[in-house]
């Protein structure tokens, strides 16, 4: 039996998620234990406990969040739209620390010499791999790329290497427009300047075109070509774009959202490893454990694109 996930019980007690039975412990401060909770869904990735004394269980298999009252009553809080999510350090610990547990399913064995911090990009390159499939690109295709963070970057070097031209990315910062030059972008551009030259290089329009940013859906439709594919990547849930939707349809555009993986890992891995994407320039900064704030002040302030942590 594996202890998965553990939350304060009332009376200096503790709740302990466990694995294979799929049960949730109450553990008294004496080290006697009952049965809390018995949820069908068997796999309990996280623990939380509530203000007013109740206790969140986050499972993975099905998707799920109960909220179990004290006396042990579950019911259903919420319901993702996907299954199988088991992210560490998303719904599980696993993150900015020097050790963290990860069960066999979820570990790929890599080269020994892969770059730690060029491995760091196989998650998120995996995601964009899943991304990209989706968009089907083909050679001499044209593709825009809005947003030059990790995520667009990597788009970048992916739809360059499927042979798409041109491939231009559209960002405001000048230092992510040079980490996407860098990765392998035709143009680079900034939003007025994209639209300022729109017109002479995409005269028919952009054949597949990516927000990676989560708010540039309206503009990925002005700027689609007939039968163009849309992948919408990056999430903002408080976008709430004005759509036209006589324009999809009359234009024959398709709509594609991609949210994380569907089984592209091993994929991901094999382009690291051939080292055929240069992916080198992501990564602005390494640094230690101890420096942990200095890298998130980076990212916030835009002057970062990836901070690899080494322990």
């Amino acid at each position: 039996m594996e202890v998965h996930a553990l939350a304060p019980a009332p009376n200096g007690g503790l709740y302990v998620a466990t694995s294979p039975d799929g049960k949730i412990y109450e553990v008294a401060a004496d080290g006697t234990s009952k049965t809390f909770f018995d949820p069908d869904d068997k796999y309990i990735w996280a623990l939380a406990a509530a203000p007013d004394g109740a206790l969140f269980a986050a499972t993975g298999e099905k998707g799920k969040i109960y909220r179990i009252t004290p006396d042990g009553k579950g019911s259903l809080f919420y319901k993702t739209n996907t299954t199988n999510v088991v992210a560490l350090a998303s719904f599980a610990d696993g993150a900015l620390a020097r050790f963290a547990k990860a069960p066999a399913s979820s570990v790929y064995p890599i080269a020994e010499t892969l770059a730690p911090p060029v491995a760091a990009l196989i998650e998120p390159l995996a995601c964009v791999v899943n991304g990209t499939n989706r968009a089907v690109p083909r050679p001499g295709e044209s593709a825009v790329v809005f947003g030059a963070g990790t995520i667009g970057c990597l788009f970048t070097a992916l739809l360059v290497a499927a042979g798409a031209s041109p491939v231009i990315v559209v960002e405001p910062s000048d230092k992510r427009r040079r980490v996407a030059a860098a990765v392998g972008a035709h143009h680079v551009l900034s939003p007025d300047d994209f639209a300022r030259r729109r017109a002479e290089l995409l005269p028919l329009g952009a054949e597949i075109l990516i927000d990676a940013v989560g708010t540039q859906f309206a503009t990925a439709i002005d700027h689609a070509a007939l039968g163009a594919r849309i992948v919408l990547f990056g999430q903002n849930a408080n976008a709430l774009p004005a759509i036209k939707q006589y324009t999809i349809t009359e234009r024959s555009l398709s709509i594609l959202g991609s949210y994380i993986t569907t089984y592209t890992f091993p994929t991901a891995i094999r382009l690291v490893e051939q080292g055929k994407l240069p992916l080198a320039a992501i990564v602005s900064r390494v640094i230690g454990l101890d420096d942990i704030a200095e890298g998130l002040a980076l990212l916030r302030s835009g002057d970062a694109t990836k901070v690899v942590i080494t322990p």
